[in-house]
């Protein structure tokens, strides 16, 4: 129960940083090239939702992952750096498998996908392009859950030896 503060302290560190690093990927270029309000408020409301996410999948993966691993004492940054990676995949893979079932065989759906449309999917299936920006957002959520991983066991470690010491 003594540690208790320093898992809070660490998992907000984890959810600031991550808001941080997401809502200025994200809205950075907007904003320097059209500093408007609106784009501000939009930039908040997605990281309130950045936020809890995150939050929440630190308490329900993150958190236990992490006391399974110390309890193994394999809680190094190593084992705590592909911990984090995988997470975002594993999640991103159910929520795309859950919601790849439908009943209707030809949808269909396309995007700009980096200043050119971009056919994503057609009659249910993946194109070349739709696996493409896969791959790319599964790049992407790894590398955020690669930094909170690792912050969040440096942050703990930190704190325990302060703790330790004081």
């Amino acid at each position: 129960m003594k540690q208790v503060p320093i898992f809070i302290a660490a998992i907000l560190i984890v959810v600031i940083e991550i808001t941080l690093i997401s809502t200025v990927w994200v809205f950075a270029p907007s904003v320097m090239h059209d500093p408007a309000g609106y784009l501000i408020n939009q930039a908040l409301f997605y990281a309130f939702f950045v936020a809890l996410v995150t939050g929440i999948i630190v308490l329900v993966v993150g958190l236990p992952t992490y006391f399974f691993l110390d309890y193994k004492g394999k809680s190094s940054q190593a084992n705590l750096a592909l911990v984090g990676a995988i997470i975002p995949v594993v999640i991103l893979s159910l929520i795309m498998w859950v919601t790849s079932y439908s009943g209707n065989a030809t949808y269909s759906s396309g995007q700009n996908y980096y200043g050119t449309y971009r056919e994503m999917i057609i009659n249910n299936e993946r194109t070349l392009w739709g696996w493409i920006s896969v791959i790319e957002q599964f790049i992407t959520y790894s590398i955020y859950g690669l930094i909170g991983a690792i912050t969040f066991g440096k942050a703990v470690s930190v704190m325990r030896a302060q703790y330790k010491n004081a």
